[in-house]
């Protein structure tokens, strides 16, 4: 009798554990189904770089001209870089309107050349300038005698070098007792004031106006 109640306890004992050992295992196994049910991190979404704006376009002149002058004028005793001042300054004021723009002939031009010019030419006009002495007999010498001279400049259209525009400008009457400022461009400052001068009827004709006023 007490061997059957010896071996009832073992059984009940061996039952009781292999009951808890299979508890043990579902919960392990519902723990790990958990674990692997687990949503993943979201990946970091990158930043997105911003694109470069393509650059603007250059807005195309209204007005294109080609500046030059006669360096090689018959009695004449004048510096190249007089004509080289001369020829800036107008090209620079022109320049000074924003839908302008110019461009300087560093080779002597002839009134021939430039009305060759002008033909060969499909949109840019071809401005030309000469300097002309108040001397009837034609010869005159800048620095002997620089209130005797005078800018003549002529514009020539493309294609058909019809003279659009032309006149005459004259320097300002020189005293010794006047300091002048150093010139920005070479050559003569009062010839260079003509050449400015001229730039500015020019762009009057046209209807442009510089985009600020000289000092």
């Amino acid at each position: 009798m007490r061997n059957h109640s010896r071996k009832l306890r073992s059984l009940c004992s061996i039952c009781c554990l292999t009951l808890l050992f299979a508890c043990a295992l579902v919960v392990v196994a519902q723990s790990g189904r958990r674990a692997r049910q687990s949503s993943p991190q979201p990946a970091p979404t990158p930043e997105a770089i911003p694109t470069p704006a393509p650059p603007a376009e250059k807005q195309k002149p209204a007005f294109t001209f080609i500046v030059g002058t006669d360096q090689i004028s018959d009695g004449f005793r004048v510096s190249l870089s007089v004509y080289s001042g001369i020829v800036g300054s107008c090209g620079n004021r022109l320049n000074d309107a924003p839908a302008v723009q110019a461009t300087i002939s560093e080779r002597s031009m002839s009134r021939f050349d430039a009305i060759s010019r002008a033909k060969a030419e499909k949109e840019a006009y071809i401005v030309w300038l000469q300097l002309r002495s108040r001397d009837l007999s034609g010869r005159t010498d800048v620095s002997d005698d620089p209130n005797n001279v005078y800018l003549e400049y002529a514009v020539f259209a493309p294609v058909t070098a019809k003279i659009v525009n032309s006149g005459e400008t004259y320097p300002a009457y020189r005293t010794a007792r006047i300091r002048l400022p150093r010139p920005a461009t070479d050559g003569d400052y009062y010839l260079n004031q003509a050449a400015r001068d001229a730039a500015e009827r020019i762009l009057g004709h046209f209807h442009q106006h510089p985009s600020h006023v000289l000092p």
